[in-house]
């Protein structure tokens, strides 16, 4: 019995080869990037305040889906002095809808601008 195979015996795959080039800069580049000056300066969106983003980063973390299980039910404080209990809905549009806990079915939407802090157990909520 004649066994022929006119293939490889060992074949090792290796990556493909890639020659990197200098890049050629003009001189008019150069010195127009010599001109630039780099600022420094950090830059905030108007409206919105470091408070504001924490609070909308809690928001986000609670309105998962295991989220809204595990931490139930939140008290929502706002700034007007009230108080709303229930479970997130959903978060949309810089509205938060929310479930009340107190009236089932009874449901409100209240913009993000509006919350002062957000409490589960009786504590605020731990900053993320």
């Amino acid at each position: 019995m004649e066994i022929r195979d006119t293939g490889p015996l060992l074949f090792v795959d290796s990556p493909p080869v890639h020659f990197i080039s200098e890049p050629v800069y003009s001189k008019e580049w150069l010195a127009e990037e010599e001109k630039l000056d780099e600022s420094t300066s950090v830059y905030t969106l108007p409206g919105k305040t470091e408070e504001a983003e924490k609070v909308l980063a809690q928001l986000r973390f609670l309105s998962r889906p295991f989220q809204r299980q595990a931490y139930r039910p939140i008290q929502f404080r706002l700034k007007d002095g009230g108080a709303v209990t229930g479970d997130i809905e959903r978060l949309e549009d810089g509205m938060v809808h929310i479930r009340n806990a107190v009236e089932a079915g009874d449901s409100r939407e209240i913009p993000v601008h509006a919350l002062e802090a957000i409490w589960w157990k009786g504590k605020p909520f731990p900053r993320s």
